[in-house]
């Protein structure tokens, strides 16, 4: 089942795909969204929630998304940091002394920093002794804290990527410690409540029990039938995986993702520069192929960069993956795990969508107000400035602004445009849009007849010089 025209054309390869997935990995359910911008452009359907039911799944089937936590609690500690509560690079001991006690057999305790947890640097093993994967069975809060002596960083910090449960989960507790507020509540208040993901949560309930896909786990050896996944919660590491979520909430977390590069942001969750800082790459691989960003992992097809992650847990696996620049994304849900093929699965897509559609404009949402030409007239003409830069200030092609520099010229501001600001109650000021001036004033003094005699922008002092 598919909803949504804009990429119908795609839409036999995208179900040939998905059903190659479920056929590959037997997966009972898939659920497919398809995000650009602020929404879902298309929807698909494949399979049932429940195996014995004509049950398919709906953009508000609900799954456990399990590692995609991980996303939230990085935004947790990108916003404390704003605070000024912490600093990204401070050893866990700073937040966490009773850390002193664990083990490092290679690397330092030292330098198990924030940064390197929430980038899976830091050096720590995968998983605490404590967890069991075959029962399954997870930590309390309060085992992990009292067995910290049983945790030992394995390989030194920064010397490759180890995937580690137990760095993240270690993440929930400080913000725990530096919020006052327990690590379940602060993700409700600040990020998912303020974003409207209402049926994004740690524990679900009874309404939202019923939204939920069946999970199933594959036979065991010698066996054929699917079986029912078991349930356990993530307990004292729930900051590495214990969400649940859908394809409706996702695609909204992935939307605000993308305001990191817009131009206009207006979310209070995060800052437009605090989340591109943490969609920057902190580590990357050799040949540029992959990389790590904070709490998202980055990998490059061609000229196409995208950020991504997944989640797998019993019964559930899932991913979502997207291109800030693109303003393009998918999620990937599906009721079985280990499931490996949703993973290619949401890049394929996410590729093929993106090099059919291209980047989507921003939409504009400003309310910066154009010149018109017989406006702009007193201001047109060539100006100079020390140590010796020509701008011209132009009106071509119905926009006013700075124009492209002449052969020969040294130019500093142009090409840039020129708009007013209704909140800037002063002749001759225009805001400047794009260039090394981007969202600064250029301020015009005039002569008695009304015509521009000189402007500054950006601490340069630019002269009429015709």
């Amino acid at each position: 089942m598919a909803t949504g025209t804009e990429i119908s054309s795609l839409e036999p390869k995208i179900a040939e795909i998905a059903e190659s997935s479920m056929k590959q990995d037997r997966i009972p359910g898939l659920s497919i969204g398809v995000v650009r911008g602020d929404s879902i452009i298309s929807y698909y359907s494949f399979g049932t929630q429940t195996l014995g039911e004509d049950k398919p799944p709906t953009p508000q089937t609900i799954s456990r998304v399990a590692s995609i936590t991980k996303t939230f609690t990085a935004t947790a500690i990108l916003q404390l940091r704003d605070l000024g509560q912490l600093e990204l690079d401070d050893p866990l001991l700073v937040h966490m002394p009773d850390f002193t006690i664990a083990n490092a057999l290679r690397g330092t305790l030292e330098g198990v920093t924030l940064r390197r947890l929430m980038t899976h640097y830091s050096g720590l093993r995968t998983e605490h002794p404590l967890t069991d994967w075959n029962a399954p069975s997870f930590p309390t809060a309060e085992a992990l804290l009292d067995n910290l002596a049983d945790i030992d960083v394995v390989i030194p910090q920064d010397t490759q990527w180890k995937y580690s449960n137990l760095a993240v989960g270690l993440l929930g507790h400080v913000i725990e410690q530096v919020s006052g507020v327990a690590y379940e509540q602060y993700v409700y208040e600040e990020i998912t409540d303020p974003l409207g993901l209402t049926n994004t949560r740690f524990e679900l309930d009874p309404e939202q029990k019923q939204l939920q896909a069946t999970g199933y786990s594959h036979p065991k050896p010698g066996e054929a039938d699917l079986r029912l996944a078991p349930y356990a919660p993530l307990r004292g590491i729930a900051a590495a995986g214990q969400l649940h979520s859908n394809v409706e909430d996702l695609a909204k977390w992935m939307s605000f993702q993308f305001s990191s590069g817009r131009k206009i942001h207006s979310s209070k969750v995060l800052s437009a520069e605090s989340l591109a800082e943490m969609h920057r790459a902190v580590y990357l691989a050799n040949d540029w192929s992959n990389g790590q960003a904070i709490g998202w992992r980055m990998n490059r097809r061609g000229d196409l960069v995208m950020h991504n992650h997944g989640g797998g847990i019993q019964g559930y696996a899932s991913n979502m993956v997207f291109s800030v620049e693109n303003q393009t994304g998918v999620v990937v849900l599906a009721n079985i795990w280990p499931a490996p093929t949703p993973y290619v699965l949401a890049e394929d897509i996410a590729e093929m969508v993106i090099r059919e559609l291209g980047r989507l404009p921003e939409p504009d949402e400003s309310v910066l107000e154009p010149v018109s030409e017989q406006d702009a007239t007193p201001y047109l003409g060539r100006y100079w400035a020390e140590p010796g830069a020509y701008v011209d200030v132009v009106y071509e092609n119905g926009s006013f602004g700075l124009g492209s520099p002449r052969e020969g010229d040294y130019t500093l501001h142009g090409p840039a445009g020129l708009v007013l600001d209704p909140s800037i109650n002063q002749e001759g000021a225009f805001r400047t849009v794009d260039g090394r001036g981007a969202g600064e004033l250029t301020e015009f003094s005039l002569n008695t007849d009304g015509k521009a005699k000189s402007f500054r922008l950006g601490g340069f002092l630019y002269m009429r010089v015709n």
